[in-house]
This record gives C-alpha cells, structure tokens and sequence, in this order.
C-alpha cells in the first residue's frame, strides 16, 4: 500500500486508460478488445504480487471496482493463454515449413547433381566424336596429298621426257630461226619501201584536200558574192519599180486633179503671173510657187464643194498629213518630197541607188505631168531645173551595204562564213544589238524592221578570219513565214529576249520550236537577254534563262546594246563553236593513216 501512495502518478498512468474502457463498453467482446488495445499499447508487465496489492487496494478503497477488476483480470489471462497455444501453433506450422523447406533443397540438390553428371556426360560424348571427326578428316587430307604428290611424281616425269624431245628439236628450230631471220629482213626493207611510198601518196592526198577545201571556200565566197550583188541588184531595182508605180499613181491622181481645177487655174492666171512676177528671183521659186497655187487652189475647191481629200500613203503604209503633203510638193523642210524621205523596202532601208546617184530624171520631165496642166503652169514647171532626190530615213544607211562595203575593203579574203539569223519578238533589240556589234554605237529611237535585214562582220577567232553574215529578221507574226525561211541554210541561230519584257522570254519556247521545225537539232541556238543595264526594270531573273538553256542544250548569255556588255564575247563564243564543229566535221573525213610496224618474234 506505500508503494501506491508513493507513487500516485504511476497508478493513474496506468489506472486511467482502463477506466473509460469499461465505462463506454458494455459488452464482453467490446471489453476483450479494448483489453487487446490496451495490451498493445502498455504490456502487462506486473507480478503477482503486485496484482494481489493491486487488487486488496480496490477491496479497501473502492469495493465496487473489485468485480470489474476480476472481469479484467480473467480476460487479460485467457488473452494470455490463447497468445500461448497460437505461438505454439506457429512454432509447429515453422519446424514443418523448414523440414519442407529441406526435403526440396535436398531434392533440387539431388537434381542439380544429375545434371552435372548428365551434362559431363553429354561433353565427353561430343569431344570423342569431334576427336574422331578430325582424325577421319586428316586421314582424309593425308590421302589426297599422297595421290597429290603421286600426281606430281608422274607430271614430272612426263616434263622430263617433253623437255628432252624439246631439246632435240632445238637444233632444228635454230636453223629454221636463221631461214626466219633473213626473210624478216627482206620483209622489213620492202616495208619501209612501202611506207616511204606510202607517205608520199597520203600528202598527195593532203595536198589535194587542202586545194578541194581551199577552191570550196573560194566558190562559195564567190558564189556569195555573186548572190549578195546579185541580190541587192534585184532588190534596187524592185524599189525603183516600187518607187516608179507609186510616182506614176501620184501623178495620175494630180493629172485628175489639175483637169477638175482648169477652170478656176484659167480665172486665176492674171494673178498667179503677177505674183510670180514678183517672185521671179529663181527659177525655183516660180516652180514652189506654181505647186502652191495649185494646192491652194485644191483646198478652196474642197472647202467650196466639201471634197475630202484622199490620204496618199506611201509604200510604208503611213498617211500623209498636212505637213507631209504630195509628192512633188515642197515640204517646210525643203524642196524635196517629204513621201521620198521614207521608202520603205524589204529591209526598210533607203533605195542604195537613190543615195549613191539620185533620181537623173526630174519630176517635170515625166509624161503624165506635161499633159496635167495648162501652158502656163506647163512652162513653169519645164523650166524648173531637175531636182536631186535624195530621201533619208531614220535608219540611215542600209545595214547590209555598209557591213558590205567594210567586207569588200577589207585586205584579206575571210577563211570562214558563217550565216547566222537573229529571231525574237519585236522591240526586243536585235537591230540595235547588230548596230553596236558591227559599229560599236548605239543609236536611239531605231524604226522596227520590215522584212529581213542583214550586216556582214569579219572577226579574228583562233588566229583565223571568219566573217559572219549576220540576218536581222522582223519579230512580228506577219512576218514569221519569212524568217522560217532563213533558218534552212543557217549556220547558228540567235534567239534573243528582252529582259524587261517576260512575255518575250515566254515567246522564246516558240521561237525555239520554229527553229526545231525548221533545222531540228544540228544548229547550235545562242539564247541572248537583252537590255542588261536597265536592272531595275528586270522582269526575267538570270535563273530562268539559265535554266531554261540548260533544258534545251543552248549557249546562254545576257547582253546590253546599250553598254556593250557582253555582245562581242557573245557571238565570239558562238562563231568559235561553229568554227570548231566545221573543224570536227573536216577532221572525220576519212584519211589514211601510217599502218603500225609489226613486231618480228625473231627480233
């Protein structure tokens, strides 16, 4: 009883758990395990003697706990008990597992010996077979050298006897090599007797090519020659018939004319002499004079009658206007014709005869004029002097007369011609590409051309003279049968675009084909841009037309007419391609080559 006096705080650490337990339970089940909590959480750990205190403490102080305590007490040893038979259950349940445990060890022990066993076994087996595999397997090569070398012993013996019938047959071979000597020799001079001849008839025949080549360039410099004056002969006299008919139509037309004004020329003469009377400082000024009464007669009569006048057109197709009146009447520029300053011709390009000679026959002296008018006027225009026509055009001189003259004035003879056709659409710059090629300038405002137009220029290639003949042709559609004509006999063709223009760069695939059509594929083609300084306008990248050369096999360059860039390095490289394709085609010309020396086996 000290002892829980002492110590009061022990008591209620280990009283007080257990006062709320029995107190919420009210069953035995729920108090078992609140006991089994209770167990868990603080040990039973007293003795019993501390158990008898305990209770005779309860007795004393509180009697009425003392069956509960009992209750507790009978619990906690039943609890105990029955932890007792589970462990000795356990244990049991253990000795049988580990004496399981150690049957099966035992067996896999027993097991795991066999396989070795097996397996040292199974090793043995197959290192005595793979023993007597190998034996058979050199028994087997140890035979196949012996009938090998058996083999060898009788090739031996067999060379033996090959080599002594060769060296019986030694002496006679020696003797038939002296007869072979001497006949190689003699065979050996009557060669070089053969080639010597041989040598000779082959520079004959080089001789003989080089005149062939030589009269066939020769011919064919003459034939052209002949052809280009020939040509230009019939194209004078083509404009001067052109020229002649619509002279001849503007004299009929002022024939009638001056038939429907005699009436009102005849009231008029009292005052167109006075006038000239006035004016009578030249004969020409009576001439201007009387051809200006004549139209302002003419345009009192349409403004009394309301005649329309009829719009003379000249060979060009243009009309002439007020300032441009009739042929025959003095313009404000001078007394020449205005419609004589532009005829246009195949190349449209002033008559060459016109411009190195004039027209010898004047205006007044042609039969239809002197049945015109009355005597008068007749008079007046007979005493007029002849006058020098001289027409200009915009163009100048014709390309192909120049380019011509500079050929004919050159020292030497070229070695090659070449033909070479420009084609691509109009305004692309052909013309003005020709014009800085062959005179090195530029010449702004160029008329299109009308027709075909052409220059010849000599250049030096490789140490050698090639003149090209150089074909500007007309890019409109009229005029598209004409240029696919002038592709049968070219030597190259020059397809050229304009780079500030995509749509004449997307005509180049037409062009092309018309070429195809015309010549196929034997004609190297030359793809020229054109208009290289004006970049900021570029409407036809580099790419393209690179691209579009390689598709087609094509020499690909980009050029400016204006600067210069790039026009002679272009049609150099294409006048060296077409020299060195002729010097290919020349060079597969059969020729007789030196026959190699066969070697004697005798030496």
């Amino acid at each position: 009883f000290l002892a829980f006096r002492d110590a009061p705080e022990h008591v209620a650490v280990h009283t007080q758990p257990h006062e709320p337990i029995v107190k919420a339970t009210g069953g035995q089940k729920q108090q078992s395990e609140v006991g089994k909590e209770a167990n868990t959480r603080h040990p039973f750990s007293c003795s019993e003697s501390d158990v008898k205190q305990l209770w005779l403490q309860l007795k004393k102080d509180e009697p009425h706990l003392l069956s509960n305590f009992e209750d507790f007490l009978t619990r906690i040893f039943s609890q105990l008990q029955e932890a007792h038979e589970e462990k000795n259950e356990l244990e049991y349940a253990l000795k049988r597992k580990i004496a399981a445990y150690d049957e099966e060890i035992q067996h896999l022990y027993e097991e795991m010996e066999q396989q070795i066993k097996s397996e040292k076994e199974q090793f043995l087996l197959k290192d005595t077979e793979r023993f007597q595999a190998r034996s058979q397997e050199l028994e087997q090569k140890l035979l196949c050298k012996e009938q090998e070398l058996e083999q060898l012993t009788q090739k031996q013996k067999r060379l033996e006897g090959q080599c002594t019938a060769l060296h019986h047959d030694k002496h006679e071979t020696k003797a038939e090599n002296t007869k072979l000597k001497l006949t190689n020799q003699e065979l050996a001079r009557e060669l070089e007797r053969t080639s010597w001849e041989l040598q000779d008839a082959q520079q004959q025949l080089e001789s003989l090519q080089q005149e062939a080549c030589k009269l066939h360039q020769e011919k064919e410099m003459e034939v052209y020659r002949v052809t280009e004056s020939l040509q230009r002969e019939k194209a004078g006299l083509l404009k001067q018939l052109d020229f002649l008919r619509e002279r001849n139509k503007h004299l009929r037309d002022e024939r009638d004319i001056c038939f429907q004004k005699n009436k009102a020329a005849k009231v008029n003469t009292a005052a167109s002499r006075a006038s000239w009377k006035k004016r009578s400082g030249s004969v020409i000024g009576k001439y201007v004079d009387g051809r200006g009464i004549l139209r302002s007669q003419s345009e009192e009569e349409e403004e009394v009658f309301g005649i329309p006048r009829r719009s003379s057109l000249g060979l060009s197709g243009y009309p002439l206007t007020e300032e441009e009146p009739g042929a025959g009447e003095p313009g404000p520029g001078g007394p020449y014709p205005r419609p004589l300053r532009r005829i246009i011709s195949i190349e449209e390009d002033p008559l060459p005869q016109l411009l190195d000679g004039g027209f010898e026959q004047p205006l007044s002296e042609c039969p239809e004029e002197e049945e015109v008018s009355d005597q008068g006027v007749q008079g007046q225009i007979q005493e007029a002097p002849p006058l020098k026509l001289t027409p200009t055009s915009p163009r100048g001189q014709p390309v192909g007369k120049e380019a011509l003259c500079k050929e004919e004035s050159s020292p030497s003879a070229p070695d090659r011609l070449f033909k070479i056709v420009f084609v691509g659409n109009s305004a692309v710059g052909k013309t003005s590409f020709l014009r800085r090629f062959c005179e090195d300038r530029f010449s702004p405002g160029m008329a299109a051309t009308v027709g075909i137009d052409y220059r010849v220029k000599t250049v030096n290639v490789d140490d050698s003279q090639v003149a090209l003949q150089l074909w500007d042709t007309a890019g409109q559609e009229r005029y598209r049968c004409i240029t696919q004509q002038f592709f049968r006999k070219a030597d190259g063709v020059i397809v050229m675009y304009d780079l500030t223009d995509k749509q004449s760069f997307l005509s180049v695939r037409r062009w092309l084909s018309s070429v195809e059509e015309a010549v196929g594929d034997r004609v190297p083609v030359l793809l020229l841009g054109n208009k290289l300084d004006n970049e900021k306008e570029r409407e036809v990248p580099r790419g393209l037309g690179e691209q579009l050369a390689k598709d087609n096999n094509l020499i690909f360059y980009e050029c400016s007419a204006y600067s210069g860039h790039n026009t002679k390095e272009s049609l150099l490289h294409l006048a060296r391609f077409l020299k060195e394709q002729e010097d290919t085609v020349r060079e597969d010309t059969i020729q007789v080559g030196h026959p190699a020396k066969k070697k004697s086996c005798c030496g």
